[in-house]
């Protein structure tokens, strides 16, 4: 009975490891960055946020994110964001198997745009 319940913990310890180890690079933080800072960040259509912006995600399948910046007096940059997998990352998760790396997928971590007037008089 002892040796039955040692190996049904030491599986679940297991299942945890495996588990934690496969999640661990799933949240990633992206930094939205503008020269001039102050920009109104607007991702996928909802409003995130005053650059410099922190926005979380989870890494994953590939993903196209539609960024729009606007600044008084500067004009609109509308973008797109994609991830990608990454191998600076995801080689370590290919040593104990594939399949990892096919759920690596992630945006840069710092993106930076430089924003200009509308005008030639007008400032951002």
């Amino acid at each position: 009975m002892q040796r039955l319940r040692s190996r049904q913990s030491t599986g679940s310890l297991a299942l945890l490891l495996v588990c934690v180890f496969l999640l661990q690079g799933c949240l990633q933080t992206t930094r939205i960055n503008t020269d001039p800072p102050g920009a109104q960040i607007t991702l996928n259509g909802a409003p995130i946020g005053e650059t410099p912006v922190y926005y979380n995600t989870r890494a994953g399948i590939p993903k196209t994110y539609f960024l729009e910046i606007e600044k008084r007096g500067c004009k609109k940059v509308e973008t797109k964001l994609e991830s990608a997998y990454r191998a600076d990352i995801s080689l370590g998760l290919l040593i104990p198997g594939i399949v990892p790396y096919f759920f690596s997928a992630r945006l840069e971590d710092d993106y930076k745009y430089s924003l200009l007037p509308t005008g030639a008089k007008s400032k951002c």
